[in-house]
């Protein structure tokens, strides 16, 4: 997994903890709270970037939620294998796909569900981009081959 893929995938099951906290309080608790569990306590491990740049308002995701984001974005990419579904209900088919594939309970559906069309956003953003670079270059390419042409006249 690359860099930038650790780092959106961390933001996302932030994003997913914050929106949903009000419905799912175990999905996370914020950064006041955590830092209360862990006063007295030392890990010998480095903070957080969370707790570092925190005042108190930025959610951290319990590990469980951790754990089911990140299995759930591995099934999506086995199951789409880089490309984005056609069709209609996309959404619901590839939401049910992952549901029978993880042990998550049904009450967690709404997170899951706005998990998976966060994906095919995201997937569908780079592939209009991919097809704009893709576009540019072969552009680029017939240009190329006019003045070559252009040359040998």
């Amino acid at each position: 997994m690359s860099a930038r893929a650790v780092k959106n995938s961390c933001a996302a099951h932030v994003y997913y903890a914050k929106k949903y906290r009000q419905q799912f309080p175990e999905l996370g608790c914020t950064t006041t709270v955590s830092n209360k569990f862990n006063i007295g306590e030392h890990d010998y491990l480095l903070p957080l970037l969370i707790d570092y740049l925190s005042y108190g308002g930025l959610i951290v995701p319990s590990y469980n939620f951790k754990a089911h984001i990140f299995r759930a974005e591995r099934i999506f990419k086995k199951i789409t294998k880089q490309k984005i579904p056609k069709g209609t209900g996309v959404v619901k088919q590839l939401l049910n796909k992952i549901m029978n594939r993880m042990s998550i309970e049904e009450k967690y559906r709404p997170v899951l569900h706005t998990f998976v069309k966060q994906r095919i956003f995201i997937r569908m953003k780079y592939a209009n981009k991919h097809q704009q670079t893709l576009a540019a270059k072969r552009k680029a390419s017939l240009q190329l081959k006019k003045l070559q042409k252009l040359r040998k006249l």
